[in-house]
């Protein structure tokens, strides 16, 4: 969002003015935080009580969270961080949460390359837990430090082209799979 997708220099949300709603981002934290806790679930029962079929359906749904959350952090490390960082840098702290994306993607790159075995190992159940417990954290993390500034600084204008550009960054196969997931986890009212 900041020098490549915004034309105009941003300024920061005036009191008073409407703010961004967060509907969207909380549904798909959500999706990403109860999914890979089941995907580690899931993996340890089939370490426990192989079923080939199973293992194929957890690789196969493991693929499409995979790809939300990679995009995910990625638009959040080019453009989300960025954007904060120029309109309130004084209280934008996201070192450790840009660690915890260069942490996640090659846990995540890894539990995809173990999902393609034959069998679930112990360790696809591992890494796949580690990535769920560092998510859950992570998740916390950004919601309790990240939304209060998008709240109180952005611009609701501003956070709809971040979301324009987030969506035109989604491909078609990650696009098939995130928009019935992110429905689906959402609540009626959050539909």
């Amino acid at each position: 969002m900041a020098a490549t997708t915004t034309p105009n220099a941003l300024v920061s949300r005036t009191p008073g003015e409407q703010a961004p709603d967060l509907t969207d981002y909380r549904v798909v934290h959500r999706a990403m935080t109860m999914d890979m806790t089941r995907l580690a679930s899931v993996a340890e029962e089939l370490v426990r009580a192989p079923d080939g079929r199973r293992l194929r359906l957890l690789r196969r749904y493991l693929r499409g969270v995979t790809s939300e959350i990679v995009n995910h952090h990625r638009v959040e490390d080019d453009d989300v961080w960025p954007l904060l960082e120029e309109i309130a840098g004084e209280r934008t702290a996201l070192v450790a949460l840009t660690e915890d994306h260069e942490r996640l993607d090659p846990l995540l790159d890894r539990a995809g390359v173990l999902a393609t075995a034959e069998a679930a190992t112990p360790e696809l159940a591992a890494v796949l837990r580690e990535v769920a417990d560092l998510l859950v954290r992570h998740v916390a993390d950004e919601e309790r430090d990240v939304f209060p500034i998008i709240v109180d600084r952005v611009r609701v204008e501003d956070y709809a082209r971040l979301q324009e550009w987030f969506r035109g960054t989604l491909g078609l196969a990650t696009l098939t799979f995130v928009v019935p997931w992110v429905i689906w986890h959402a609540t009626p009212d959050e539909r």
